[in-house]
Formats: structure tokens, C-alpha cells, sequence
């Protein structure tokens, strides 16, 4: 059995994985996102929904479903996301895609995300509800992580390891790294990291590759010029990949740290309003977190 001293020894090596998962630049964002216009808006109504095309049931479409043609259907969306129009040279305040990108994921409510910066993959399985965010997250080399609104746990070699800010080291360190990871995948940080841009352009549509390795036709939505993130980090350049305003399919952001130089995360966005599987998260904190919109204590 790992001893106390071994457990405490490795938990700087805990928050250092813990937040090596946040994409690259996020780390900039903890602070502008509170004081972004969504910053606490959490507990605010569900975006105001317009029918502009064709629906499926009801369902958000993802970009699977949306197809790589010109004239892709307008599908149900916030009315946030049916104001914006793409059409090649259109310019889009930063408020406006920020708007619409966070009023999408709190719409939509679940989905997956696949992160991919400096070697690693990040798979990231979620559910917003109106209690906060759920996930639990896959680093590919890492380890896994799982999370509700106000509890996380680290999988070290022994098991799971609850973040405690009261507790021993350990768990001290992996609960101000869920944290910060946490806040990283949600609707307001993104839309926070968008806000700091001065603004984008619709590029016209693009070939750009998507997780599984097929390649499809979509619109690229970019910033206007690099912008401060923090500190002396710039980000480069950021664009938004998209077949329909919401139902993004991917982002690219591209960073420049004095000392660490340039690189770039991509961010790929799927199954949108897909419920997934979280029974393992479930069991650790002893929710339902089944088919309903509201998760069940089982205490």
C-alpha cells in the first residue's frame, strides 16, 4: 500500500497533470472569465430558442449532422447563434460568437470534446445541468479525472483521490486542479477566451480535418489579430470551425509564451446533445446523473 509520505511526495506531480490538461492559453482565462459578462450567469434562463430551418427532433445537431454543403439547413439554436450570418467577409464582434458559442453548450447540455496539445490527447465526456458541470475527462499519457460543480477526484496508481482543500497535501493539490480544469471546460470560459479578440471575420469555408481523420467543408470563423492573453502570452491566432452558428466542430487556438515559444491546441467538439456515459463519475459521488436534466443525490 502506497504510504502517506509516498501519496504526499507524488501530489505535485498530480497538479502538474491536472492542470497540463487545460488547452493551451487557458490558463490566461481564469481571471478574465469571472469578470466577463457571462462570468455569473450560471443560474440564468436557458437561451431563448429559434426555429430558422428543418429540426431533428429536437436534438442539437452536431457538424456530422449538419453536412459540408453551402446552403447547410439552419437547424433549432439560440436565437444568440441565428443572428450571426455566414457569409464570406462577414465581420462578428466578439461578443456576438462569445454569446452564441456559450448560449450553444448550455442549450445543448452535453456533448464530447477532444483536446489535442504538445503530444497529448484529452477526451473529455460532459453534462451541464442546471446544478453546474459534470465530466470526467481521459489524458492520453495522464490519467483520468471526474468532477461535478462542487467535487473532483484524480485516478493515481491506488485508485481515486477526492480533491479536499482542507485535507492533506494530496488532496489539497487535486482539488485547486480540478478546479482550474473545470472552469476551463465551461460555457463561460469560452466564451471568455472569445471575448478577449478583437473581433473575427468569416473566412469563407475551408477543408479542415476533423477528429476521426475524414476531412469536410466548413466555414472558418477568425480572429482579426493576435491579442494579450495574459501576462506576455499572445495568442496568435484563433479560429472557429463551424458548419451552422453553434454547433461548432472544432477550434484551433495558436500561442506564443516568451521561454516556451509557439504552439497550438486544437479542440474538436461532437456529439452535441448526446447524453454520455457517466456511471463512473456516478458511483463516485453518489448521483444519477441518468437520462433526467437534474442529477439525484442516492444518499
Amino acid at each position: 500500500m502506497t504510504s502517506t509520505s509516498t501519496r504526499a511526495a507524488a501530489a505535485p506531480r498530480l497538479l502538474a497533470s491536472l492542470v497540463g490538461l487545460v488547452t493551451l492559453g487557458s490558463g490566461s482565462l481564469l481571471a478574465a472569465c469571472s469578470s466577463s459578462p457571462d462570468g455569473a450567469d450560471a443560474t440564468r434562463p436557458a437561451p431563448t430558442v429559434t426555429t430558422t430551418g428543418p429540426a431533428g427532433a429536437g436534438t442539437p445537431p452536431g457538424p456530422e449532422a449538419t453536412g459540408a454543403n453551402p446552403a447547410d439547413p439552419a437547424p433549432v439554436a439560440p436565437a444568440s447563434c441565428t443572428a450571426i450570418e455566414l457569409v464570406e467577409g462577414t465581420a462578428v464582434t466578439s461578443d456576438a460568437l462569445a454569446t452564441c458559442l456559450a448560449d450553444h453548450m448550455r442549450w445543448a447540455g452535453s456533448g464530447h470534446e477532444e483536446i489535442r496539445l504538445a503530444g497529448t490527447t484529452t477526451l473529455v465526456d460532459w453534462v451541464l445541468t442546471p446544478e453546474g458541470l459534470h465530466g470526467v475527462l481521459d489524458r492520453d499519457p495522464g490519467g483520468r479525472v471526474a468532477f461535478t460543480p462542487d467535487r473532483g477526484w484524480q485516478q493515481d496508481g491506488t485508485g481515486w483521490v477526492e480533491g479536499d482543500p482542507g485535507g492533506d497535501s494530496e488532496a489539497a493539490l487535486v482539488a485547486q486542479g480540478v478546479d482550474i480544469l473545470r472552469t476551463s471546460l465551461e460555457p463561460e470560459f469560452l466564451a471568455a477566451m472569445i471575448r478577449l479578440a478583437p473581433g473575427f471575420t468569416v473566412a469563407g469555408r475551408e477543408e479542415v480535418e476533423l477528429a476521426d481523420g475524414t476531412t469536410t467543408t466548413l466555414w472558418a470563423i477568425r480572429a482579426d489579430a493576435p491579442f494579450a492573453s495574459l501576462a506576455q502570452s499572445t495568442t496568435d491566432e484563433l479560429v472557429v470551425w463551424t458548419a451552422t452558428p453553434g454547433p461548432t466542430a472544432r477550434i484551433d487556438i495558436t500561442s506564443t509564451t516568451p521561454g516556451a515559444g509557439q504552439g497550438t491546441s486544437t479542440t474538436f467538439f461532437t456529439r452535441w446533445g448526446q447524453r454520455p456515459d457517466l456511471t463512473e463519475l456516478a458511483e463516485l459521488a453518489g448521483l444519477d446523473l441518468g437520462a433526467g436534466s437534474s442529477p439525484e443525490r442516492r444518499d
